[in-house]
């Protein structure tokens, strides 16, 4: 029997696939329409976090409010250097503006349109608009709670990076493998470096990108259209976590951690869950334990979001410094196994705020 959470996201999925049929043709219409009311749409309020020659353009979707997390992600950033631009897309209140106002350099109001590629365009053109020139963008959502480890490798791993265009997570489809220009960067975390910034294609990119608030069209449009643009052009390119840089870490650790690895596991495959369950139940030094423990995760991750499978491995061994917030029911079962790690002291504590609403988040938990 299919369980009832695959057949809502089916059907959840089949209903945007329809939606997108009409708005590919009044999609550019309304662009237009959009266009010719930029920048007066953005509601713009200073910070008081001073301009840098580093920019995080931050896109936030909270309208009941923002978030504590939310806050510690815009002190995180302004401490490592860059000045924040949060956009929003919704209203920001005037406490919001106040508590948050030390870490933010300047508050975007928009309208709630696009989804966070949207967002990101509007931030990205106000500061053409501005005559703004950083040395290093950041882009990223509130998809993600980051930081979520007290240490956070992520940032000074892409700038260090030799390439242009950095992302959090190169993913790949099963069979290809990490290399420059292979498949896409998700979309919660980019980096890239003024030569990119200043480059005819990226420019050219967001000047003809068509925003929706479709999510089929997004993710087409945006989440893969704006990697393959980019690669496709030759721009050098450096996922900084991903499936293969995972796998080659465990294939380094000792039998015991494995053993942690498949614990901490998360899966929504019966049949991988039971293969993950048998190995448990074994000794490692049962006679080919290691070489099936390593081929049972390997497969977990050619299905499945590495970084969810296996998110004990990718804090722990990895440095993955975010956690996904979404309510898909891998991302569910996923964030109950880091509770659980979390609780054993086998991941690091990520502070009370994130804690309690990681835990608001993840039904069962």
């Amino acid at each position: 029997m299919i369980p009832l959470w695959k057949l809502r996201r089916e059907w959840a999925s089949l209903q945007q696939q329809l939606q997108a049929v009409p708005e590919r043709l009044i999609g550019p219409w309304r662009q237009r329409r959009l266009d010719a009311r930029f920048p007066a749409d953005c509601h713009v309020q200073d910070g008081g976090h001073p301009l840098t020659d580093k920019v995080a353009i931050f896109l936030v979707f909270q309208p009941a409010g923002l978030s504590d997390s939310c806050r510690q992600t815009c002190e995180h950033l302004a401490r490592q250097g860059h000045a924040v631009l949060l956009v929003a897309n919704h209203a920001v209140t005037a406490t919001d503006v106040e508590r948050l106002r030390p870490w933010v350099w300047r508050f975007v109001q928009r309208p709630n349109f696009g989804y966070d590629f949207g967002g990101y365009r509007d931030g990205i053109r106000l500061l053409q608009h501005w005559g703004v020139e950083p040395a290093q963008v950041v882009m990223l959502n509130d998809s993600i709670w980051y930081p979520v480890v007290p240490s956070d490798a992520l940032l000074p791993a892409m700038e260090a990076s030799p390439a242009s265009f950095t992302g959090a997570f190169r993913f790949v489809d099963p069979g290809g493998h990490d290399a420059e220009h292979a498949g896409i960067f998700l979309s919660y975390f980019f980096h890239f470096k003024r030569p990119l910034w200043q480059s005819k294609v990226f420019r050219r990119y967001w000047s003809d990108y068509v925003c929706s608030s479709n999510k089929v069209l997004t993710v087409k449009r945006g989440e893969r259209g704006f990697s393959r643009t980019l690669m496709g052009a030759g721009v050098p390119s450096e996922g900084i976590h991903s499936r293969d840089r995972l796998m080659a870490l465990l294939r380094g650790l000792p039998d015991e951690e494995l053993r942690k690895v498949l614990d901490y596991a998360a899966y929504t495959d019966e049949s991988l869950q039971r293969q993950g369950d048998a190995l448990l139940a074994e000794s490692p030094s049962a006679p080919g334990w290691r070489d099936r423990a390593l081929a049972q995760l390997q497969a977990a991750v050619d299905r499945r979001n590495p970084v969810s499978t296996l998110c004990y491995a990718a804090i722990r061994w990895m440095g993955v410094p975010y956690l996904k917030k979404n309510a898909g029911e891998l991302q569910v079962r996923m964030r109950r196994q880091y509770l659980r790690a979390v609780a054993a002291g086998d991941l690091p504590h990520p502070g009370e705020v994130v804690l309690a609403e990681v835990r608001a988040r993840t039904p069962g938990a």
